[in-house]
């Protein structure tokens, strides 16, 4: 029995309007998607060349941009340069932060094995001993 919506509503779970209505969503896209959002933004916010090297951007720019490099493109490691996925993925800190490092603009995306190499080490004496 077909379930009877307008073209706004969802239509209930379960059903197989349900089934195509969130197929058609993720092929079309209702809002657009995650980039569509960001260029609404732009067009409200203005980023400036002057924001971006003094560093005061605004926190919306931040939020996708760090959006970006975790989750859209291949990402790397940032030591090895190996393509990372989400089961390979990890977060390092480049400061760690049982030396004091901060928690947000300090992580780095890395393989789990340079990850646990560099273990509480800082970048220069990382480098040092992996270059040695």
């Amino acid at each position: 029995m077909a379930h009877i919506h307008s073209d706004n509503a969802v239509p209930p779970r379960g059903t197989r309007e349900y089934f195509l209505y969130k197929r058609r969503v993720r092929t079309l896209g209702r809002r657009g998607g995650r980039l569509a959002r960001f260029r609404e933004i732009a067009r409200h916010k203005r980023l400036t060349i002057e924001d971006t090297v003094s560093g005061a951007l605004d926190p919306v720019f931040v939020s996708e941009y760090r959006y970006f490099v975790w989750n859209v493109g291949p990402v790397l490691c940032v030591y090895c340069n190996a393509a990372l996925d989400k089961s390979t993925k990890t977060r390092d800190h480049l400061v760690p932060r049982s030396k004091g490092g901060p928690n947000g603009d300090n992580l780095v995306p890395s393989c789990a094995c340079c990850n646990r190499a560099k273990a509480d080490d800082s970048l220069l004496m990382f480098l040092h001993r992996r270059a040695s």
